[in-house]
């Protein structure tokens, strides 16, 4: 989440504090608007990774239920 966090504060000239709390609240946002079962996986997600490839996989097996 360290890259998004980066990317916000580059894109609108913030300062990195704030910028991290701009993230952190777009999760959350984000998250409470998921089924449980989804949002657990959101940080994991946004962290990236080999971890996140496999939470993507189970994801979209997911959607593809529904």
């Amino acid at each position: 989440m360290n890259e998004i966090v980066q990317l916000v504060a580059q894109k609108f000239n913030l300062s990195p504090e704030v910028a991290q709390q701009i993230v952190e609240f777009v999760v959350a946002q984000v998250k409470g608007k998921l089924p449980a079962n989804v949002s657990e996986h959101v940080e994991t997600l946004l962290a990236g990774g080999q971890e996140a490839e496999g939470v993507f996989e189970k994801l979209k097996g997911f959607f593809h239920k529904a």
